[in-house]
């Protein structure tokens, strides 16, 4: 096999003026890491120097609001532009090896896909990164709507990226780092079937949404019901919708069970840099993918082509 093509979809970074946030009710031991994650998730030089000894080709940068404002707070308008015109400007330094999802607060209505807009038409911006639910609504809720359809209308990605819900990361506290990542990975299966079962797949089928493996019981609940078949490499090409999971975590028997489902036309290496314990490299992305089963063709769009595609970056591997 020639040498893959790896971009890396799940990959935080943010303004230094906007410091990295660990998740509400953290468990000790993440609390404990979080001032060294803060600093690397503000370091693009250090993450680009990463990036290159770990033999990484791309990695697409974002900062979900919930990362970078205050628990229980709105990120401000203003400071969703800086940070989208921070974000810019560090594509711009080195474009051939970065591209960045514009955060954007999609439960603040029509300024929140005006401010969509304006990232990925006047910025060059290459998606969206939002919550995946607020305390009170998840992202089918009517206010998300204006930004999941100008998503849609742009053609370009939206990630929705897990929060930690206050009841529930309350109640599996005493799991420690096992109780932070199923309080955030139930809030994010939950926010995928609200996409199904509200009929919001349905009614955007140019909407091309990202969720980590995180949320894979969503997936897995979904794919038990008829009306999940439209996620699933299955549906008739006409009906599909398209949701893609990541890799986050790289074991071989979850990426197999989503490439099985989704396609692997669908499925993406994420790592969660620099939170994830087991940190994306060109190492561990042939290896989970070797022992995934997956033939060179899946491997070649699970490790970069389906992240390129979507960025509409596909001149950056040649293709």
């Amino acid at each position: 096999m020639r040498s893959l093509y790896i971009a890396d979809f799940h990959t935080h970074y943010a303004c230094p003026d906007y410091p990295a946030r660990p998740p509400q009710n953290t468990a000790p031991e993440l609390a404990e890491r979080w001032r060294g994650l803060a600093r690397r998730i503000a370091d693009l030089d250090g993450l680009l120097a990463e990036a290159g000894r770990r033999g990484i080709d791309l990695r697409v940068l974002s900062a979900p609001p919930a990362l970078v404002t205050p628990h229980g707070e709105r990120t401000r308008p203003a400071d969703l532009r800086r940070l989208n015109d921070h974000l810019a400007g560090a594509v711009a330094s080195a474009p051939d090896r970065i591209r960045g999802l514009a955060t954007i607060d999609a439960f603040a209505g029509d300024p929140a896909a005006e401010e969509a807009v304006r990232a990925v038409r006047e910025l060059g911006l290459s998606g969206l990164v939002v919550d995946c639910a607020t305390d009170g609504h998840l992202l089918s809720a009517k206010a998300a709507r204006p930004t999941l359809t100008v998503a849609a209308e742009l053609g370009v990605p939206v990630f929705a990226h897990p929060i930690s819900p206050t009841a529930m990361t309350t109640a599996f506290a005493g799991l420690g780092r096992f109780g932070t990542s199923l309080a955030r990975g139930t809030i994010n299966a939950a926010a995928l079937l609200s996409l199904l079962s509200d009929g919001v797949l349905a009614e955007l089928p140019g909407l091309h949404v990202v969720f980590p493996m995180l949320g894979v019981a969503g997936l897995s609940l979904a794919a038990a019901t008829d009306e999940g078949e439209l996620i699933t490499a299955s549906a008739p090409a006409t009906r599909r919708a398209h949701v893609y999971l990541d890799t986050m975590g790289f074991a071989p028997a979850a990426i197999r069970f989503a490439t099985d489902l989704l396609g692997a036309d669908h499925v993406l290496v994420g790592g969660d840099w620099p939170i994830g314990l087991r940190e994306t490299s060109r190492e561990r992305v042939e290896a989970s993918l070797a022992r995934a089963g997956l033939d060179e063709a899946q491997s070649r769009l699970v490790a970069g082509g389906n992240a390129l595609r979507l960025l509409g970056a596909l001149a950056a591997a040649g293709g």
